[in-house]
């Protein structure tokens, strides 16, 4: 059992995913208005589909590792 700071997003891979899906919806800004102006079904499909086209195994094993979590 390890301890952590109350809050530590240096410690935290979630802070980093949730800063990448931030930086893909800014990225593709007109696609995600038209979605969120269309239908709450539609706004949260393309949500979803944000955050898999933003988020991958790849990056997610990079902020795993940088937050110090061990893979073998």
């Amino acid at each position: 059992l390890e301890y952590l700071p109350p809050y530590s997003p240096d410690l935290n891979p979630i802070e980093e995913s949730f800063s990448c899906f931030k930086a893909w919806i800014k990225r593709n800004n007109a696609e995600v208005r038209a979605a969120m102006d269309e239908s709450t079904q539609a706004a949260q499909a393309m949500l979803g589909k944000a955050y898999v086209l933003a988020v991958d195994g790849e990056k997610a094993e990079g902020w795993f590792g940088d937050s110090g979590y061990l893979f073998e």
